[in-house]
């Protein structure tokens, strides 16, 4: 089993404009005889996921979207370049599709130059039927892409789960049973704590 997830900590990196991931001691063993941490994050820190309403003001919320689209085959592509067009899009595909991008190298600092799915790879992706698409980065859409992100609405207008923050630096490309809980939250997306593992026979 693979975890692919990025660990909640302080000194996350994160989106510009987001507020940072921050966690500290709110009762300890000394003075209370427990031990609870308090946690400030956004919806979309760390390894998450993007519901429709994330950018569809109608669109499903986190907690709508159904689990099994989050659990079953995947399939884990290595794309070497700045973009992901229609052309680095395999033929045969599971119904998940992770990208595996120069981007797992990138999570020390947040960097501008990360790679992102263009609209018209996303437009492919749909036409597919994909139930689920990731990335080993923050967004899968371009850095200073218009206000209206087009990759984004793209999947997201088709109910197609957007996998983001994923780390990939270890996996190998392939086909694999992804297992991604998102934590039940009523918003526009949730954390979550995302494994691969060697698909049975």
């Amino acid at each position: 089993m693979i975890d692919i997830s990025l660990p909640l900590r302080n000194g996350l990196i994160t989106y510009p404009g987001d507020a940072a991931y921050e966690e500290y001691q709110y009762k300890t063993h000394e003075k209370d005889h427990v031990h609870i941490m308090r946690v400030l994050m956004e919806t979309h820190s760390g390894t998450h996921f993007d519901a429709p309403y994330h950018m569809i003001r109608d669109g499903k919320r986190a907690n709508e979207i159904p689990l099994d689209k989050f659990i079953g085959p995947v399939t884990v592509v290595q794309v070497d370049k700045d973009r992901i067009g229609p052309e680095d899009i395999p033929d045969v595909h599971r119904e998940r599709i992770i990208f595996k991008t120069p981007n797992s190298e990138k999570y020390g600092r947040f960097d501008t130059s990360f790679t992102y799915l263009t609209p018209e790879g996303a437009r492919k992706l749909a036409s597919r039927r994909v139930r689920l698409v990731g990335i080993d980065y923050l967004s899968i859409e371009r850095f200073g892409s218009p206000p209206e992100p087009l990759a984004h609405r793209e999947l997201l207008s088709r109910d197609i789960v957007i996998l983001e923050g994923l780390y990939l630096k270890d996996v190998e490309p392939g086909d694999y049973e992804l297992i991604c809980l998102p934590l039940s939250m009523y918003e526009d997306g949730a954390p979550c704590r995302a494994v691969l593992r060697e698909l049975d026979g």
